[in-house]
């Protein structure tokens, strides 16, 4: 493997960066080299300019979506940062009150902006089935950049470690019990759509969301970028919607025209 000079971090965080708006600070540098080199190895090279140039053929756009694959950080669980769910759980009518669309459409529509491997999204339709009447269609969209973490998600199979935060009650009222873990029940199922997305691209949904949770993401992005993506949303956010960030994220310092309802959540 030839060196990992600074030049060759640039490139690679520059193509990175233009390409999907993640950007890779100084200090992560050498878990960057390490993640770059594991995937050269995969392919069997071993120069850097023979990767960049790899990476760089538009026709093969398989090449860098591996490379995504490979330098995204995919960290979830069922019901994270708890206070959120709670928050939900305990204002559902505050939320209804606000956003008339959902009784008077018998729906709600939400937005899992970077559901990972699913739990995000899976929790969110446990949660809303527990709260709202049974008339109520949940409709869940739950996109990622990456397509190999996608795949898990479309599975809808957990481990019994990646289960053992879901209350017992909800585990098996949503869940079946498989071999190696449990598996989402296809009422859960049928309420989410997954889709490979990139949070960069342009977008305008046909229907605004109810709610989007955009959470521990931002914290991968430049500020100009998070004030960009967060305008983005709130053009497909209906008016009373909510946006929920991650608890270590802010919208301090960025222009916008949320208001603030508590602590990470927004609303239109």
């Amino acid at each position: 493997m030839d060196e990992f000079t600074d030049i060759y971090f640039k490139k690679y965080c520059d193509l990175l960066y233009k390409r999907t708006g993640i950007f890779v600070r100084e200090n992560k540098k050498e878990t960057f080299k390490l993640k770059i080199e594991k995937s050269m190895r995969k392919l069997n090279i071993y120069n850097h300019d023979e990767y960049l140039q790899y990476l760089q053929k538009y026709d093969c756009k398989e090449h860098f979506q591996q490379f995504i694959n490979d330098m995204t950080t995919n960290t979830t669980e069922f019901f994270r940062e708890k206070q959120h769910f709670d928050f939900i759980e305990n204002n559902i009518q505050f939320i209804m009150k606000n956003n008339p669309r959902i009784a008077r459409k018998n729906e709600i529509r939400i937005w899992s902006a970077a559901s990972s491997s699913g739990q995000e999204a899976v929790s969110l339709a446990i949660l809303l089935k527990e709260c709202l009447d049974n008339r109520i269609n949940i409709k869940i969209l739950a996109t990622d950049i990456d397509s190999e973490i996608l795949s898990k998600a479309v599975k809808g199979i957990y481990s019994h470690s990646e289960c053992k935060d879901i209350p017992q009650e909800l585990l098996y009222k949503y869940f079946d019990k498989v071999s190696n873990g449990f598996s989402i029940k296809g009422e859960i199922r049928s309420m989410i759509q997954y889709r490979h997305f990139n949070l960069m691209q342009d977008y305008n949904f046909k229907k605004g969301f109810d709610i989007i949770f955009c959470r521990n993401v931002m914290i991968y992005f430049s500020n100009p970028i998070q004030e960009r993506l967060i305008n983005k949303f709130y053009n497909n956010i209906v008016q009373g919607g909510l946006l929920f960030i991650g608890h270590s994220e802010s919208l301090v310092s960025k222009s916008h025209k949320y208001q603030y309802i508590g602590p990470a959540i927004y609303m239109k």
